[in-house]
């Protein structure tokens, strides 16, 4: 049974943020997501199967590839919504609770949070589709 997703946001970038999480976290069906300008002039976020059945077809805004391009700014914008999405909370709520001399630290020594990363999902057994496939092969594509 197909599950309908059909969400409004005031805020482009946050539309355009949930979008890509949503494709994110659906990736091993492969669901695709689109963003598109609301009736209540507001973004609507939609699976490509809810959009194209309530016929728009075109009018789509892009996602952001990766998000190398944020600042502190909108870092602050995030943090500051009384709404947050919630792999936003998540993330920086990591941060948060972190002791601020270990961010120091990360901060003065250039640690390598991608490596820390690639390492701890290595350790897990999955792939990039969540798929388990074992510690070994695991370590070996996190590690590439």
């Amino acid at each position: 049974m197909k599950q309908s997703i059909l969400e409004f946001y005031s805020n482009l970038d946050k539309a355009r943020d949930r979008a890509l999480w949503l494709e994110f976290e659906h990736r091993d069906i492969p669901k695709h997501f689109v963003v598109f300008d609301g009736v209540e002039n507001n973004f609507a976020v939609a699976d490509l199967q809810t959009a194209e059945g309530i016929e728009i077809t075109n009018q789509y805004y892009s996602l952001p590839e990766n998000y190398q391009h944020l600042s502190y700014g909108d870092l602050k914008g995030i943090a500051g919504d009384p709404e947050m999405l919630e792999h936003w909370e998540n993330i920086l709520g990591k941060f948060s609770v972190m002791e601020g001399e270990l961010l120091k630290f990360i901060l003065k020594y250039q640690v390598p949070l991608d490596k820390i990363i690639r390492y701890e999902l290595g350790c897990r057994g999955f792939d990039a589709d969540n798929r388990w496939i074992g510690f070994t092969e695991s370590e070996k594509i996190w590690n590439q």
